[in-house]
C-alpha cells in the first residue's frame, strides 16, 4: 500500500457519499395528515438545592434550548457542544514549562485555562441514508488534540483548533444490517471518552491509562455487526494510532465485540494492532482494552478496565526494546440526587520499558516504572446545563517521575481541580 493511499480513499469515499446522497434525493411524497396525539409531559425539572441558578442561568438555559431548536429545524441537522474552563492546581509546582507531569490534557499548572468550545453537528442516516457526524474542539483543548495527532510540524504550529471527528454512517442491508462508519472518529477503546455533549468522564483529570495506554482517535472504516441480541462484532482498518496520515504506509486492524446480556452489566472488548513506528512496518504494537459496565444499583455504577498493550523494538529512554504495559482501573460513581453526583477512580499502570510514558520528567533514564493514583470528584449541577465539579487526586510512582520544581522530580503529587461545563 503506497504511503498516504489509504488516508485518500476514505476523504474521497467520505466526499463522495456525502454528496451523493444530498443530490440523489427525489421530491418526496405528500404525506397524509398524521393522527394528533396528545402533548407529552415537558421534561422533569431538577429538584431545589442549595446552589441552584435556576432561577437566573435557568432562564438563559431554556431561551438557548429554543433558539438553538429553530436552527436545528431550519438546517435539518442536529447541533449540540459546550464550553468548559478549568483550574488545577499541584503540590510540586512545576516550573520552566509549568506542566503536571503524567498529565496530557489537563496538564496546566496554577492557571485558569479557557480549555474547550466544543461543537458537533450530525444528521441521521434516516433522512439521506447516510448519516454524518463533524466535530470541532476551539481552545487549550483543540490545541493539545492537534499536537496528539501526527499531523507532521506544520499543522502543530496552527491555533487552537481542531477537527476532533469527520464521518459518515449507513447500513448495509444484509443479515439485520452492518453498520458502517467511514472517516475520523474517536476510539472504542478504554474506560474514559474525549467529552461529548451530555456524556462527560466522572473526573476532570483523566487516567493514566487514557493518557499513555491507548489511542485518542483513528482514520479509517470500522463495520459493526449485530449478531445477536445482547452481542455486536466489529472490524475494520485504521491507520493507527493519533496518526491520519499513517506513518508508514501500512493499516491497522480495530475490532471487538459489546456484550451486554443484561441492564445491569455490559462487556465492551476491543484491540487494535498494526506497525506505528515511523517508516516502519515490521514491528507490531498490540493493544487490547476490556471494560466491563457494572450497575448493582440504580444510584451506583461501576467501570472497570484491564488494558495490555506491547510492542516489539520500541523506544524507550533506555534505548530500542521490546515493551509492555498493563492499566488496571476501578471507577465507581454514586448519584446522591439529581444535582450531585460523587466518583472515585483508583488506578495501576506498569510501563515495562518506559515506552508509553518515557519516564516524564526523570532525572535520569529509567526502564521500568509503575504508577498509581486515587482521584475523588463531586459533580453538582447548578442547571440542567451548567456543571460544577471539584477533585483531588494523589499520585504515586516507583521511581521519582513527577517534576518538582524546575530541575528535580519526586514520586509522588498531589493535585487539585475545579471545573465549570456549560452544555448547549
Amino acid at each position: 500500500m503506497k504511503r498516504g493511499s489509504m488516508v485518500r480513499a476514505i476523504i474521497f469515499s467520505v466526499l463522495f457519499l456525502a454528496l451523493g446522497s444530498i443530490t440523489a434525493q427525489e421530491p418526496q411524497q405528500q404525506k397524509p395528515p398524521e393522527e394528533q396525539k396528545p402533548a407529552e409531559p415537558a421534561e422533569k425539572p431538577l429538584e431545589p438545592g442549595w446552589f441552584s441558578l435556576d432561577c437566573c442561568i435557568g432562564v438563559i438555559d431554556a431561551k438557548i434550548a429554543e433558539g438553538k431548536g429553530v436552527v436545528q429545524d431550519a438546517l435539518g441537522i442536529g447541533i449540540a457542544g459546550y464550553l468548559e474552563t478549568t483550574y488545577v492546581w499541584g503540590s510540586r509546582h512545576p516550573k520552566d514549562p509549568s506542566f503536571l507531569s503524567g498529565r496530557y490534557f489537563y496538564e496546566d499548572f496554577n492557571k485558569m485555562q479557557f480549555n474547550d468550545f466544543h461543537i458537533a453537528l450530525s444528521k441521521p442516516e434516516k433522512d439521506w441514508g447516510v448519516g454524518f457526524q463533524l466535530s470541532g474542539d476551539f481552545g487549550r483543548t483543540g490545541q493539545l488534540l492537534r499536537e496528539a495527532t501526527l499531523w507532521g510540524p506544520t499543522l502543530q504550529k496552527e491555533p487552537s483548533a481542531e477537527l476532533r471527528e469527520s464521518y459518515i454512517t449507513t447500513t448495509i442491508p444484509l443479515g439485520s444490517g452492518i453498520q458502517f462508519k467511514g472517516g475520523l472518529f474517536v476510539t472504542p477503546l478504554g474506560t474514559e471518552i474525549l467529552p461529548v455533549p451530555g456524556n462527560y468522564n466522572d473526573q476532570i483529570t483523566r487516567s493514566f491509562a487514557f493518557n499513555y495506554g491507548v489511542p485518542l482517535r483513528h482514520l479509517g472504516t470500522l463495520f459493526t455487526y449485530q449478531a445477536l441480541k445482547t452481542l455486536s462484532v466489529s472490524g475494520g482498518l485504521v491507520t493507527g494510532w493519533d496518526d491520519p496520515y499513517d506513518n508508514n504506509g501500512t493499516p491497522s486492524f480495530l475490532g471487538g465485540v459489546n456484550f451486554t446480556p443484561m441492564d445491569s452489566f455490559g462487556l465492551a472488548s476491543y484491540i487494535v494492532a498494526g506497525p506505528e513506528q515511523f517508516h516502519n512496518e515490521k514491528h507490531t504494537r498490540v493493544t487490547w482494552s476490556n471494560v466491563a459496565t457494572v450497575k448493582p444499583m440504580d444510584l451506583l455504577t461501576l467501570y472497570l478496565e484491564y488494558t495490555f498493550g506491547v510492542e516489539q523494538k520500541a523506544s524507550t529512554p533506555t534505548g530500542t526494546k521490546n515493551a509492555q504495559w498493563y492499566a488496571f482501573s476501578v471507577v465507581g460513581s454514586y448519584s446522591w440526587t439529581d444535582r450531585f453526583s460523587t466518583s472515585l477512580r483508583t488506578e495501576l499502570f506498569l510501563d515495562q520499558g518506559a515506552s508509553r510514558t518515557q519516564g516524564f520528567a526523570a532525572t535520569k533514564p529509567i526502564f521500568n516504572v509503575a504508577l498509581g493514583e486515587v482521584t475523588l470528584a463531586g459533580t453538582y449541577k447548578l442547571t440542567k446545563m451548567f456543571l460544577a465539579r471539584a477533585e483531588f487526586r494523589q499520585d504515586w510512582a516507583t521511581r521519582s517521575v513527577f517534576k518538582r520544581g524546575a530541575n528535580n522530580a519526586s514520586p509522588n503529587q498531589t493535585t487539585l481541580a475545579f471545573q465549570l461545563i456549560y452544555t448547549y
